[in-house]
């Protein structure tokens, strides 16, 4: 997105650019036309002066005393009543491509003075080169901040982005960019919403698997003891007998249904497709904790079993985050995770190595506490999942067992 919104300043800017010297190019030359034109009615003026002092002082006006007046590549033509014209050619000046005249009158006198299109042709030339460059450093200009613009603009379309994958791998505890940009608010808002909704269904979750069990497989247990109770009886009628068995064998099955559908209710995906192998969950888990620990600590990931095994990555990621912290802020030693995947749970082990060890005070009661507030929110993540926390990353290691969803 960045790049696109960056060739949309950039071929904007473009576009102004070009056209703006497009005019520019086209006006130039009558700016240097009128320009040119004034300064040779001001040399005129001068010449017309000097052909008066040279008349008031009866001294020639010729070839030779007005040659050092004229410059290259102008003609000066001298019209005075009752004498000839006097005519004085610059170096180079080319007759047959007159461009640019002016006129003075001075006294009696009318001079003249025509410029070939050499001078104005250097001229132009001379404008166009800052003109391009100009327009070449106003290129550049709106290049860099057309890329400044648009990493400003897309910024939160990326964390957006961001916020969206996690939520579609699981995680719940995803954190939407804050932006003035009403669609930025928007989607957010949206994000945020949904995310909330997937904790609440977790959460409601965990609570039909405790309720359906207790509530649907305590009293067929019942049920089924008092049949069994009721068939260990000598003095019950053979028809009686039978319809118990019959009574007791549907409560077993009922029984063995129950239990199949919690497990294929526990079993369930919790975002459809978003599933990965342990393997897969290991190596990327591993790989952001060796990017967030100092490069001094030695990050080890292992998968004891189940490599293939697949679940939804977002929850593991989630509680491992705030394992993260706890490991980051107490300890200084080598970090080793250990995944394996058994047949209806994942079980994670992290040892931290050594340990720092915190004395009464102000700072270090701040960092114990805010060690405490990670270890509670990676005990609710697990207790939400329906999982198991035991141990602490910040005294020597911990355990924690997962449903495979």
């Amino acid at each position: 997105m960045r790049e696109r919104l960056t060739l949309a300043f950039v071929g904007l800017a473009l576009v102004i650019i070009v056209v703006a010297g497009a005019v520019r190019a086209m006006t130039l030359g009558d700016v240097v036309h009128a320009s040119e034109t004034d300064d040779l009615q001001q040399q005129s003026l001068v010449v017309g002066r000097v052909v008066e002092g040279l008349e008031q002082s009866d001294r020639p006006v010729d070839v030779a005393s007005l040659s050092d007046l004229v410059a290259p590549h102008v003609r000066l033509v001298v019209e005075r009543p009752g004498q000839d014209d006097v005519v004085v050619d610059g170096a180079g000046f080319d007759a047959a491509a007159q461009d640019v005249s002016a006129s003075s009158t001075v006294g009696d006198s009318t001079v003249t003075l025509v410029q070939d299109e050499t001078v104005t042709a250097a001229v132009l030339d001379s404008a166009r080169g800052p003109l391009i460059a100009l327009m070449v450093g106003l290129l550049a200009l709106a290049a860099v901040l057309g890329l400044a613009m648009a990493s400003a603009l897309s910024r939160p379309f990326r964390d957006l982005a961001e916020s969206a994958a996690a939520l579609g791998r699981g995680r719940f505890d995803i954190e939407p960019p804050r932006s003035r940009i009403p669609e930025v608010v928007s989607i957010s808002d949206s994000l945020r919403a949904s995310s909330q909704r997937l904790q609440k269904s977790l959460r409601r979750d965990r609570d039909f698997f405790h309720h359906a069990s207790h509530v649907l497989r305590t009293p067929l247990t019942g049920m089924r003891l008092e049949l069994e109770e009721l068939t260990l009886r000598r003095d019950l009628d053979p028809d009686v007998r039978r319809t118990t068995a019959r009574c007791l064998s549907d409560v077993e099955r009922l029984d063995h249904t129950i239990a199949e559908l919690l497990d294929f209710a526990r079993g369930r995906a919790l975002v459809e497709g978003a599933e990965v192998s342990l393997l897969a969950l290991g190596s990327h888990i591993a790989q952001r904790w060796r990017g967030l620990l100092p490069e001094n600590r030695e990050v080890k990931a292992f998968v004891d079993s189940g490599p293939e095994m697949l679940l939804t990555p977002g929850p593991v990621e989630q509680l491992l985050d705030s394992v993260l912290r706890d490991v980051t802020e107490s300890g200084s030693g080598p970090v080793m995770i250990r995944f394996a995947g058994q047949d209806e749970h994942v079980r994670v082990t992290v040892r931290s190595g050594s340990t720092t060890a915190y004395v009464a005070g102000t700072g270090s009661l701040a960092v114990a506490t805010q060690l405490r507030a990670n270890a509670d929110a990676a005990r609710t993540i697990t207790e939400v999942l329906g999982g198991r926390y035991t141990g602490d990353a910040t005294v020597d290691q911990l355990e924690i067992l997962l449903p495979r969803r």
